[in-house]
This record gives structure tokens, C-alpha cells and sequence, in this order.
């Protein structure tokens, strides 16, 4: 999850309790207002006008507009208080009801007067005036009841009950909607500032690691943050430090490799040169032929390795960025194949290579490439059979920078064990000489497969039909 989202997730966290406890406040605050607009009614009521109007008329002293309420005229006939209609028992936003001693109601719209009030009135001391909660058919209300003092008689005590407001769930929605917005846009504009500036340090932090560090960051203020950037900024310095130890050790290494090869390869290949000329004598007894084939082996398998060894040293500083060079890709490879005569010679091995149709030219880097096609070459000829034979074929195709060379031998092949863990090593790792038998294919084609990939080249393995093993090296396929 991304740091915005966090900081979005954590500000609705933030506001959803707030907005919460916000309603819960303004609830209140209404329940407090409707209790105190009912007291007020009450004391005002209080007064010998309102004690008469009871008395006279306990059946209708209610508040608000009763329907089919009679007139004077109308209770003054005979049997009013029969043939004339009863108030309606409808709930109505504000009303109040009077009660005899005995809190029997005196209206037959009365409802049953509480019992929780009418036992703590009737306690000694008895309490004059009781407040609590009352379930509406519109929700929770709110009520008082009052010993009034006029007793004995029909108005002893009034029960006062105030409905809650009209479409008290929508407000509610209303107002924590409001509130979790308001809380949200505080949050946020709270955790926004912070968020930003960890965002900066880390998109900075990215940025200098891609540049090996040799940027700091921005530190500023005085906070977490701040301290945060300058222990990254520490760290840094002690990576830039230990990165430059690194590539000055490489390139030591590198340089002591380059010279050391080119003080010993040399050497060993003219070696090689004068033993294949010695080898090539028809007139050397055959115990002393066989020794000398034994040596050229032996003089160019030495070379080779310490060859690999410069190679990978070289790989270990070549990046996207290195420079590259235009090769003839056919130059190299005839100069690779006249190079091998004599340990072709030596192994017993026939060496081809048809002439190009047309010039291939690639961009990479000379030593790497030689070294990587020279691997090739070695494998099938060391792992050929004596009489064998070693195909080796280049074709440049008319259109872009394709090509294909191909190096195939007539050896015994490989099994199928031997063959997946050739074309399962597909990247080097560095650690070949130490997992493979002194002499193995796997360096050198691990090294090969890594220089093509490095140069947007691509090494394949088959097994053809008649036997042997078969290496292409191509362009790799753009997907």
C-alpha cells in the first residue's frame, strides 16, 4: 500500500470517531434544548388561569388543536358529557395530559401514567417533579411529570411529552456526514504536509541509490523526518565509501587479470603454436605424438581459463552505459578458427568454416565476445570424438542486424541430464568453477550466455538429429 493511501486510510480512521463522537455531542445538546423548552412550559403553566381551564374541562385540557372539540353551547345541552365525541388518543408534537391524585387521567386521551414517576411520587418525601425518556411512535421523546399543589381534585398532577423532530434519521445522517467530511479535510490537511515530505525523501532516496549514492537529501527542519533524512544521508556517505573501495578493488583486480594475461597468454599460445607445428611432423614416434597432442590440450585449456578469469573480471564493469564497438563478426570467427588449429589437430578433429555470404557487423564489447564464441568453439572441439568433425557457420540476413553463427560438432552429444543443466544455466553467477569438474562446459557457456545477454544477443542449445550438440548465437528475439 502506498503512503498516500495510508495517509487517506489513516485520516478516515481519524474522522470516523471524531464524526462519531461529534453526533453524540449534538444529540445531547438536543436532548438538553427539548428538556429545557419542556421545563419552561412547565413553570409556565404553573399559574391559577391554567388550574381553572383544567378544572373546568379536565376531558379536553390538552395541548394543540383537538379535533371535534365541542363548543360551550354544545356541552351546555342535555346528557353532553354522553352524546358528545371523545378526544382523539392521537400522538401529537406537543401535548399534556391532567391526572387525579390516584394519577388516574382525567381525559380518556390520557395515556398510563409512568410508573417509575408514579412510585417516586409517591415515596416520602414524595418528588414533586419527575424528567426521563418516553418511546414515541415518531422514536425517543422526553416527558415531565408535576405535582401541581391543587389536590384534592381532578388536576392534581401534569404529565408534559414532547416528541422528537420529524425525520430525525436524516438529520442524523446529515450530521455526521457533515462532521466526518469536516474531520476528514482536517485530518488530511494535517497529514498531507508530513506525508508529502516522506514521499520527497523517498522518491530523493530512490533517486540516489540509482546514482549510487552520490546525491544527498534534502534535510530540513527539525522533526522525525529531518532526522530520518540525515541518518539516510550517514548511511549514504557510508555506502558511497564502501562502493568506491569496491570498484577501486575490481579495478585492481581487473587490471592485475588484464596484465597477468597478457604476460601469460601470450606466451601460451605461442606455446601452443610451436607445439601444434611439432605435433604436425609425421616422423615423431607415437608415444611422443600422443604427449605433445596432451600438451596442446593442456597449453589451451590453461590459456583459456585464465582467459575466463580476465573475461569475468571485465564483466563485473561493463553496464548499459559502457562504450561499445562496431565488429566483423566474420573476422573474428575466421580468426578464432585459424587460431584453433592446432588444438583441433591435437584432438583429432576437422575443423569447417564455409565462407560468409555477406559482412555481419555487431556492437559490442571485442575481448568479451571473442572470448565468449572462442568457449564455443573450444567445447566442440575438446568434446568431440577423434575423426570428428566441428561445423562452424555464418549467415547474415538482408534486412536489419540479424544473423546466425552456428557451431556444430559430431561428438557423442550429452544425456538428457547433462542437457538441462546446460540450458537451465542461463545467467553466470561467478561460482561455475567451483560447481563444475575442472574442464566442464558449464563456465564457458554460463560466460558465453552472459556476454550475449549483456549485448542483446542470445545463445541457444540443440541436440540435432544425427548426434553431437548444436550452438546458435543470434539476435534476441524482441518480444
Amino acid at each position: 500500500m502506498t503512503l498516500g493511501r495510508r495517509t487517506v486510510l489513516a485520516s478516515l480512521l481519524v474522522a470516523l470517531p471524531a464524526a462519531g463522537a461529534i453526533l453524540l455531542g449534538v444529540e445531547r445538546v438536543r436532548a438538553r434544548d427539548m428538556a429545557a423548552a419542556l421545563e419552561r412550559v412547565v413553570r409556565a403553566h404553573l399559574t391559577d388561569l391554567v388550574r381553572d381551564a383544567c378544572e373546568a374541562d379536565p376531558q379536553w385540557f390538552l395541548a394543540g388543536p383537538r379535533p371535534g372539540r365541542p363548543t360551550q353551547a354544545e356541552r351546555a345541552l342535555p346528557d353532553a358529557d354522553v352524546n358528545l365525541p371523545r378526544p382523539s388518543t392521537e400522538e401529537l408534537p406537543f401535548e399534556f395530559f391532567a391526572y387525579n391524585e390516584q394519577f388516574v387521567p382525567t381525559s380518556t386521551a390520557g395515556p398510563r401514567f409512568p410508573d417509575d414517576f408514579r412510585q417516586a411520587m409517591r415515596s416520602s418525601p414524595p418528588s414533586r417533579t419527575m424528567r426521563g425518556p418516553w418511546e414515541s411512535q415518531a422514536g425517543t421523546g422526553f416527558q415531565i411529570a408535576q405535582l401541581t399543589g391543587w389536590s384534592p381534585g381532578r388536576c392534581a398532577v401534569l404529565l408534559y411529552r414532547m416528541r422528537p423532530p420529524p425525520n430525525r434519521l436524516i438529520i442524523r445522517g446529515l450530521i455526521f456526514g457533515g462532521a466526518l467530511l469536516v474531520c476528514f479535510a482536517v485530518a488530511m490537511a494535517v497529514a498531507q504536509p508530513m506525508a508529502s515530505r516522506i514521499s520527497r525523501l523517498a522518491t530523493a532516496a530512490r533517486a540516489a541509490a540509482r546514482e549510487e549514492y552520490a546525491n544527498m537529501l534534502p534535510v530540513s527542519g527539525r522533526d522525525d523526518v529531518a532526522s530520518l533524512g540525515a541518518a539516510f544521508n550517514e548511511a549514504a556517505a557510508d555506502i558511497r565509501r564502501r562502493i568506491a573501495d569496491a570498484h577501486d578493488r575490481e579495478e585492481a583486480l581487473r587490471r592485475h587479470v588484464d596484465v597477468t594475461r597478457d604476460d601469460v597468454a601470450a606466451p601460451m599460445a605461442e606455446l601452443e603454436r610451436r607445439l601444434g607445428d611439432i605435433e604436425a611432423q609425421r616422423d615423431l614416434p607415437p608415444t611422443a605424438a600422443d604427449g605433445i597432442r596432451r600438451a596442446v590440450r593442456d597449453a589451451h585449456q590453461l590459456r583459456s581459463r585464465l582467459q575466463n578469469l580476465a573475461a569475468v573480471a571485465r564483466l563485473r564493469t561493463v553496464t548499459d552505459q559502457s562504450p561499445r564497438e562496431s565488429i566483423d563478426l566474420a573476422a573474428l570467427v575466421t580468426r578464432l578458427v585459424d587460431g584453433r588449429a592446432a588444438l583441433a589437430r591435437a584432438a583429432g578433429v576437422t575443423i569447417e568454416m564455409p565462407a560468409p555470404d555477406r559482412n555481419v557487423i555487431v556492437r559490442a564489447d571485442p575481448a568479451l565476445l571473442e572470448q565468449a564464441i572462442g568457449n564455443v568453439i573450444d567445447n566442440a572441439i575438446l568434446y568431440n570424438r577423434r575423426g570428428g568433425r566441428v561445423q562452424v557457420e555464418l549467415r547474415g540476413f538482408e534486412h536489419g542486424d540479424r544473423f546466425s553463427l552456428r557451431i556444430t560438432d559430431t561428438g557423442p552429444g550429452v544425456s538428457d541430464e547433462e542437457f538441462a543443466g546446460l540450458t537451465a544455466n542461463q545467467r553466470f553467477r561467478g561460482d561455475e568453477s567451483r560447481t563444475r569438474r575442472p574442464g566442464g562446459r558449464g563456465l564457458g557457456l554460463a560466460l558465453a550466455r552472459e556476454v550475449a545477454d549483456r549485448f542483446g544477443l542470445q545463445l541457444d542449445l540443440r541436440r540435432p538429429n544425427t548426434g553431437g550438440l548444436e550452438a546458435e548465437l543470434k539476435v534476441r528475439d524482441r518480444v
